[in-house]
């Protein structure tokens, strides 16, 4: 792997000479990072804290005035700088960042002049550091909002493999879900879990858990996790923060450990840090299945009961899309029936043409003279192929 490397370059039907490669690693390699590591073991001691993934190195100044952070900083980056040099590797000052982290309101334009290899680094209000926007009051309102436009953008995917009443069932729509949305709003989700501006990721989850079930916009959130068998956005960043938890303190030689335990007291209300929350939920024996259980009893949005347990999935999934998406909207009571409609001002009158003054999803499956299925609702809901044929010969676009 470091020795005997070729390499040559090929441009359409032209063709370089082969030449060595003596130094660097092969980009893409499994064990870069860990050589990168090794490397750079003896890499100097500093007064700030250093960060290290692979090649990205972070260096972190903390104190009372910002010309201290200045003085730190630059004496650090001094004393980095002669030892990359030493071991020939260069450091890129162009794509380096400084930014400042505090609840100042007054100073949030102060920069700080840092110097780095004979150049000054950009003040960067944003700074993205492993995928993550951070901002000056960690607040990572810019992150989730970048966040949120790149859901919305895969959201926009999955919708044209379905509508109404043709596409794909919603096993394929779920993992389609799963791969290319929750796989997006997971990233990180420990670190920005407390954020006041979680909302705008989640409003995008909810839209994806809309395409799997067809529920209309108007259907409790609550039902959406069910219907489409996938855990409530926020337990599952509760459970993903715990197992992050678990494994940091399962390795006692990690530094994290040493930056929680000695961390400084929280004075203000509207800090969060994550650890707090962690500790909470572990000492609380925390389970995402009955936290929500709890919940869904809690908000009880199923009047008619159908649901025993939230977390398995509902009868039906395989179905195909049209009796899918007709079903669920009986199950929640929430469609385009004539009272919905007339609720939404799409018709004058809530009324059903049996003659009953309002035409709700339970009068349709338990009480309409004209179109009631044996059974009703609960019978209906367990989408037996009698079940699919009352579906099927259904008069009304549901």
């Amino acid at each position: 792997m470091l020795s005997n490397r070729l390499f040559k370059v090929i441009i359409d039907d032209a063709e370089s000479k082969q030449k060595t490669l003596n130094n660097g690693l092969p980009q893409g390699s499994v064990l870069a990072p860990l050589l990168f590591n090794l490397y750079t073991y003896d890499i100097p001691p500093t007064d700030s804290g250093k960060y290290i993934y692979a090649d990205d190195i972070a260096l972190v100044a903390q104190a009372k005035t910002f010309d201290l952070c200045e003085t730190t900083l630059n004496k650090d980056l001094e004393s980095l700088n002669h030892y990359f040099k030493r071991w020939r590797l260069k450091p890129n000052p162009m794509k380096t960042e400084v930014t400042l982290f505090h609840l100042c309101n007054k100073m949030a334009n102060h920069q700080i002049d840092v110097i780095f290899d004979g150049q000054v680094i950009k003040n960067s209000r944003f700074p993205k550091y492993l995928g993550v926007t951070l901002d000056r009051t960690l607040t990572y309102k810019e992150h989730l909002t970048k966040t949120a436009a790149k859901l919305k953008t895969r959201n926009n995917i999955i919708q044209k493999l379905a509508n109404s009443e043709w596409g794909a069932d919603s096993n394929t729509l779920r993992i389609s879900t799963v791969a290319l949305t929750r796989s997006v709003a997971d990233y990180c989700s420990p670190v920005w879990l407390q954020s006041a501006h979680t909302n705008k990721v989640d409003t995008q989850l909810n839209s994806a858990m809309r395409i799997i079930t067809g529920a209309v916009k108007s259907t409790p959130i609550d039902w959406l996790p069910v219907l489409s068998n996938l855990c409530p956005p926020h337990l599952h960043r509760y459970n993903s923060l715990i197992r992050e938890w678990n494994k940091c303190f399962s390795n006692t030689m990690l530094p994290i450990q040493n930056d929680i335990n000695t961390g400084p007291n929280i004075r203000l209300k509207s800090r969060k840090p994550t650890w707090r929350l962690a500790q909470k939920l572990i000492s609380g024996k925390f389970n995402i299945n009955t936290e929500w259980n709890n919940e869904w009893k809690s908000n009880n949005p199923d009047k008619l009961n159908l649901i025993n347990n939230p977390t398995e999935g509902v009868p039906g999934s395989d179905l195909p899309r049209r009796d899918w998406v007709a079903l669920n909207r009986l199950r929640t009571g929430h469609g385009r029936t004539g009272h919905m409609l007339h609720k939404w001002g799409l018709r004058d009158s809530p009324g059903c043409n049996c003659g009953h003054r309002k035409q709700t999803a339970t009068h349709i499956t338990d009480e309409c003279t004209i179109r009631r299925f044996q059974g009703g609702m609960k019978e209906l809901h367990k989408a037996t192929t009698d079940a699919v044929q009352w579906l099927n010969s259904l008069d009304i676009k549901i």
